[in-house]
């Protein structure tokens, strides 16, 4: 099956997605058998059920998911399994359920986009003719946000001139690097990661460039906090980095650079990708389904927020929960367009799934969200349709969906940590956008799905900006 794999990748989800519903929502898989690629791909609730909480720990992440996602390191907690992963999670989850965490957060947020966002897309504004890589800016507003609020730096990759940042541009090739591993069977890029050759060379250089500015980063904030811990005047922690250094708790796994490296890369990867993603796909789906964007404007001028100014409005958190279309319409988005629209796991036993599908050990399994969003057994005749409204009950409230018939945040105990965060950001960044600008894509640009990890355009959103007459 890898040539006709291959000869499809150029649409790999949307024909992925048309084999598992032709097949039932559950397909078996056979590569090469030097490649070691034989797998179990499914967009079966019943079984991402199964996979995701019935039987959990049968389906860890595995040695194949550590090898390949190697760059985000050992220690990365979008790969590792164990003791290791409870540590991680628990110490996350703390953290990020720290209403300070999110007060930094929204901070940052509003930060880009008024001397961010703002300054770059009035420009575009003022100018008609200028056209712009909508995706290319919101994934360097969400590099910045991510930065500051892990790091505490601004790298300033979103400025007027719209300039390469090399930070930015080693963590792209990271994430492509790690895409053509999932792919590429595994003997083949070993042999070029051996070699230094290709995708792994430049996979290779990328994450040489952006390890030494952690390291580097690492260190010098260490020296900083050392250097407080002498002082009455300590200043309290700004970001998350400095709270997981200066926990004075006796863990030393904690103290190690490694681990601090690989646990930082993991969360800037989660935190900047899969904002970025929503939000292109968020406003490719207005601009073709105007009359979504008219109730968006219609509930943002019926809940005005307490910092607003003339085409100028921020809101925070208890504010953009009172945006109920708003928050249908990205739920709508992360259905069709899931920032990570296949999930990966690996078999440690032999196991039969609800489907009827006998799983050998060591296999690898994949269930795909994407898929899951087009089946109609699943979402009825309107799947394929962009539809805030089927988040709403009758009441309306936002209409509550089993995980493993929205699989977009995962499930189970690997759930994501970072929904809710996800989800205010997303709104109060769509909010000031669609607040003060009209956004029209350009006539006849394609739009298709990258080869990537994660679900970007691969030609980008070129799009013209006008500001929006009140």
């Amino acid at each position: 099956m890898l040539p006709t794999l291959i000869c499809q990748m150029v649409n790999f989800h949307d024909y992925l997605a048309e084999r598992l519903i032709k097949h039932g929502g559950t397909v078996e898989m056979q590569g090469p058998w030097f490649s070691d690629m034989d797998s179990i791909i499914t967009s079966d609730p019943a079984n991402i059920r199964h996979i995701m909480s019935g039987n959990f720990r049968n389906y860890p992440k595995g040695p194949i998911m550590k090898e390949i996602f190697e760059p985000l390191g050992p220690n990365g907690i979008f790969a590792v399994d164990g003791e290791s992963w409870v540590f991680q999670r628990k110490t996350l989850q703390l953290l990020i359920a720290c209403r300070r965490y999110r007060l930094l957060m929204e901070k940052a947020a509003h930060d880009k986009l008024e001397n961010g966002i703002f300054p770059v897309l009035d420009h575009l504004a003022d100018n008609e003719s200028k056209i712009v890589d909508l995706q290319d800016v919101f994934q360097r507003f969400t590099f910045d946000v991510i930065c500051m609020t892990v790091l505490g730096y601004n790298p300033s990759s979103l400025n007027i001139d719209l300039q390469d940042v090399p930070l930015a541009k080693a963590f792209d090739d990271i994430d492509k690097g790690m895409f053509e591993r999932h792919v590429v069977p595994e003997t083949m890029w070993k042999l070029q990661r051996l070699l230094g050759l290709g995708a792994e060379k430049r996979l290779a250089v990328a994450t040489e460039r952006f390890d030494k500015f952690l390291y580097d980063f690492i260190s010098s904030r260490r020296e900083k906090i050392v250097r407080q811990q002498t002082r009455m005047d300590k200043e309290e922690s700004v970001d998350l980095l400095t709270e997981i250094m200066d926990k004075n708790d006796g863990v030393l796994v904690l103290t190690e650079d490694k681990f601090l490296r690989d646990m930082v890369l993991n969360l800037l990867g989660a935190g900047r990708s899969t904002i970025a993603s929503t939000l292109v796909w968020l406003f490719w789906s207005l601009t073709n389904n105007p009359h979504v964007e008219s109730k968006i404007l219609a509930e943002l001028n019926s809940n005005p927020p307490t910092l607003e100014k003339i085409h100028h409005r921020l809101y925070n958190e208890e504010e953009v929960n009172c945006l109920t279309y708003l928050h249908a319409a990205i739920m709508e988005t992360l259905r069709l367009y899931p920032p990570l629209p296949i999930n990966h796991k690996w078999a440690m036993e032999a196991d039969l799934l609800p489907s009827g599908h006998h799983v050998r050990p060591k296999t690898r399994v994949f269930f795909s969200a994407y898929a899951m969003a087009r089946m109609e057994d699943v979402w009825g005749p309107d799947c394929n349709e962009f539809k805030p409204e089927r988040w709403i009950t009758e009441k309306g409230e936002i209409q509550l969906v089993p995980s493993h018939r929205f699989a977009t945040f995962n499930g189970g105990p690997r759930s994501c940590l970072g929904k809710e965060v996800s989800l205010i950001q997303l709104k109060i960044v769509a909010a000031a956008i669609l607040w003060r600008y009209k956004i029209w894509v350009v006539d006849g640009h394609p739009v298709s799905v990258a080869m990537s990890t994660m679900l970007n355009m691969k030609h980008g959103l070129r799009v013209w900006i006008s500001h929006r007459s009140t």
